[in-house]
């Protein structure tokens, strides 16, 4: 081994041991994992706050505190959405008739998104339905490959 490597080996192993010291001691800095929206943190010289009622009940022991900071709460402004307003995916079954299918229908083939399947019905509309993976080809965006990948999901009525 080489100057050189040894002298890198040296600094990752300082490194290293750097970051345990940081991560590992109890200095009582912040860290991500702990850190939740609506915990109180103190912002130093802040202006004060004008009433009581605005500083929440926060244990602000292990933080030096004076009359020049201040104590704010982070809230949360967007509602958390819970299980039940979750928007669910319709669920598309295949074969697909590419004839009666819809925009969101069409999105849930491999390789087609919203701007395909607008173009696809889009030609469906001027041209009147497909009869045949040719006729399918005809429309901007579908080549020989995408036609391949989509002609196992796709019926023709």
């Amino acid at each position: 081994m080489n100057a050189s490597e040894k002298r890198i080996l040296k600094l990752a192993i300082l490194l290293f041991i750097i970051g345990l010291t940081v991560r590992y001691l109890p200095w009582g800095l912040p860290s991500i994992e702990t850190f939740e929206v609506g915990d109180a943190i103190v912002v130093a010289n802040a202006p004060p706050v004008a009433s009581s009622a605005a500083v929440p009940d926060a244990d602000t022991s292990a933080v030096p505190f004076n009359d020049t900071d201040k104590v704010i709460t982070l809230t949360d402004p967007v509602p958390k959405l819970s299980e039940h307003h979750r928007k669910t995916k319709k669920k598309v079954t295949f074969p697909l008739n590419i004839n009666t299918a819809s925009a969101d229908d069409l999105c849930a083939i491999k390789g087609v998104g919203p701007k395909l399947a607008e173009k696809i019905i889009e030609r469906r509309n001027a041209s009147g339905p497909f009869k045949a993976p040719s006729d399918l080809k005809k429309v901007h965006g579908i080549g020989k490959k995408k036609l391949e990948n989509m002609i196992q999901l796709i019926i023709f009525d």
